[in-house]
């Protein structure tokens, strides 16, 4: 058994090392017999874990500053499956690389690639994941347009009385390892309404240097007296990745 030497611990199974947490601390095996911390950083047969490692911090440290920029439209959530989900995500995305070499793997080749756009293009945060047949994203002019969005069609909450719908922008900058977030105005239609078309146009600066990525964010609120009130539950709001 020995030590696991980085700042991001795994847990799991990678190439044969068990990775897991013991009295609190993040410890590693190998399959069949155990090894030292000095292997780990120095042996050629802990080639592939050393590897796995330094590619699996990149893709937790792009997670985090991806879902940290979302702050204004996730809040202060303790979810563990999304976690989970997001890891999954950009583990799918750096794999999309296919320029550099295991261990050097990045999200950014990946995403320069159309299997790596396709994984992120349509990521759903929450399990209310809104129907968007009658949407369409211009990148050019970072507007997302509902042609013909009828309120009617959906399953409204009992007590809520309006969908909100907002349009984001996250600027991914991963050469410095910044992220922007550009919102559009909200647009509130309320549950009987008719279909209508719904623009939301967001406005990022011309310098703004990264990776666009689109996120639709909608929830129901309810009208009392004329305030305002959105719903927090898990069914209650959502947020969809709607172009890259």
């Amino acid at each position: 058994m020995a030590k696991q030497v980085g700042i991001i611990p795994l847990v799991g199974t990678i190439d044969g090392v068990n990775f897991y947490m013991r009295k609190g601390k993040p410890v590693a095996r190998k399959a069949g017999g155990g090894f030292t911390g000095k292997a780990i950083k120095n042996s050629a047969t802990m080639e592939r874990v050393r590897e796995n490692n330094s590619e699996f911090g990149h893709c937790s440290r792009v997670k985090k500053l991806f879902k940290d920029s979302l702050f204004p439209f996730l809040g202060k959530q303790r979810n563990e499956e999304l976690q989970g989900r997001l890891m999954k995500l950009f583990i799918g995305i750096k794999n999309a690389d296919l320029v550099s070499g295991r261990g050097q793997r990045k999200v950014g080749l990946g995403l320069q690639q159309a299997d790596g756009k396709a994984l992120i293009s349509g990521f759903c945060f929450t399990s209310f994941c809104l129907p968007t047949d009658t949407g369409f994203y211009d990148a050019a002019s970072t507007t997302y347009t509902f042609s013909d969005f009828a309120p009617k069609s959906l399953k409204f909450l009992a007590s809520a009385t309006h969908l909100e719908l907002q349009l984001g922008v996250v600027v991914l900058d991963l050469e410095q390892m910044k992220a922007s977030l550009f919102r559009s105005d909200a647009v509130r239609v309320p549950k009987n309404g008719a279909p209508q078309a719904v623009p939301l146009a967001a406005t990022v600066p011309n310098d703004a240097s990264g990776f666009k990525i689109a996120v639709l964010h909608y929830r129901y609120l309810q009208d009392v007296n004329g305030a305002f009130y959105g719903f927090h539950e898990q069914n209650g709001f959502g947020l969809l990745v709607v172009g890259v």
